[in-house]
This record gives structure tokens, C-alpha cells and sequence, in this order.
């Protein structure tokens, strides 16, 4: 795949940045021992962000235990982190090309706004969210339904702490998604296997899923 971008699309990039509120940070890590992707990763990147003055690059190339990776729980490489005043806990791992790099840019523009536009519904259902709550959202580049359900997930992450949300490009990660047992995409995996959501939902069918995985752990009752 090629993670390079014409100037048609740098166009349209460039003229959708122009609504960019709060600068971003872009952590890319990579491990160039053991990435099949990661200089690719890194082209999209730097592209992307020569086209605004508000987006910032930093670059980890990680050696094993690296404190960095460490603090935002990198536990695969390429992976990007899209930080605004803090780590929202927002995350790409593999590169979002294909249908998933409107996804990114997308997710550049939720940083920047640092507050998501959520119905009244699903920030009560938000409010009760209070213990740490991971989500891998399995995707492939060609598949129409995924880019909306990252987007939905990354919403969750920036607007609760306790949240982290993640794109798995499934051919990419291919073991991962086949110890998940990912058969179609998108696949949403709560807490590593605790609760899943297959298919494009609302965020508030997303969340009651979140509540029920945590109180069949135990640790909160969706009804508190």
C-alpha cells in the first residue's frame, strides 16, 4: 500500500485543517528492527502534518522496555497516539490508509476540539463509566462500516479518562486478530475479551456493552 499522498488529496486535507482549534501532538512509534510498516507509517505522518502549522510530530523509535512505549501502553509497533493537552488514550495501530485515513484526519479534528459532541443519552451512560475500560476496535482498509465506529470509539476515549480506544488494521495485525477470533469487521473488543460488539453501532449501545462487560467483572454496576 502507499501512504503517500497526491496533491488533489492534500487539498482537501489542507482545507479541512483550517477548522483545527487546539494543536495536536502526533506519536508515531516504531521499532525498525521489527516493523514491517513503520517508515511507511512515519511518510504518512510527516505528510499530514506539513499541511498545518497546529500538528506536531514526535517519533519513537522504540527499543525493548522503552519508557515511552511504556507510559502509553505500546505494546505493537507502528502505532500512533493522537495527543492534544494531554494522552487521551486515542490510538492507531497500523497504517491508516485506505478508507481508514479519513479516520485519522478525523481523529486529528476530535483532538483539536478536545470535547466531543455526544447526545444526552450516551453522557449519562459515559458518567457511569469509571474503571479502566479498553477498546480495540478491528478493522480493514476497504471496509465501509469502520471508519464510523473508530470515530465513535475515539469519542469515548477523549471525552473519559478511563477510556483507551484503539484501530487495529486487522491484515496488518494479522495473529492478533485471529487470537480475538475476528472473522468480519468492524469488531470491537472490550477489555481483551471481556464483552465484543460486532458490526457499526451507536455510541450508546456501545457503552451499555462497556457497562455490562464491567459488571460481569464486578468492578460497576451499570445501574448505579
Amino acid at each position: 500500500m502507499s501512504a503517500l499522498m497526491d496533491e488533489s488529496l492534500k487539498s482537501v486535507v489542507s482545507q479541512r485543517f483550517t477548522n483545527m482549534i487546539e494543536p495536536v501532538t502526533l506519536k508515531v512509534f516504531s521499532n525498525k528492527n521489527h516493523c514491517l510498516f513503520c517508515n511507511e507509517m512515519i511518510s504518512l505522518v510527516n505528510s499530514v502534518a506539513e499541511l498545518s502549522d497546529k500538528i506536531k510530530v514526535e517519533i519513537c523509535d522504540c527499543e525493548e522496555n522503552d519508557l515511552k512505549a511504556k507510559e502509553y501502553g505500546i505494546e505493537r509497533h507502528p502505532a500512533i497516539s493522537i495527543d492534544g493537552d494531554k494522552d487521551y488514550g486515542i490510538r492507531f495501530y497500523g497504517v491508516p490508509a485506505g478508507k481508514e485515513f479519513t479516520t485519522f484526519i478525523e481523529s486529528i479534528m476530535l483532538v483539536s476540539g478536545r470535547k466531543p459532541v455526544l447526545t444526552s443519552e450516551a453522557t449519562e451512560l459515559l458518567s457511569k463509566v469509571n474503571h479502566k475500560v479498553n477498546l480495540k476496535v478491528f478493522v480493514t482498509l476497504e471496509c465501509p462500516y469502520c471508519p464510523a465506529m473508530v470515530i465513535r470509539a475515539h469519542k469515548l476515549a477523549l471525552a473519559n479518562d478511563y477510556i483507551t480506544a484503539e484501530m487495529i488494521e486487522s491484515s496488518q495485525f494479522a495473529q492478533l486478530a485471529a487470537d480475538f477470533d475476528i472473522f468480519g469487521v468492524p469488531n470491537t473488543i472490550i477489555n481483551n475479551g471481556l464483552g465484543s460488539v460486532e458490526g457499526l453501532v451507536t455510541e450508546e449501545v456501545l457503552l451499555q456493552q462497556i457497562l455490562a462487560a464491567l459488571e460481569r467483572t464486578g468492578e460497576k454496576s451499570p445501574f448505579t
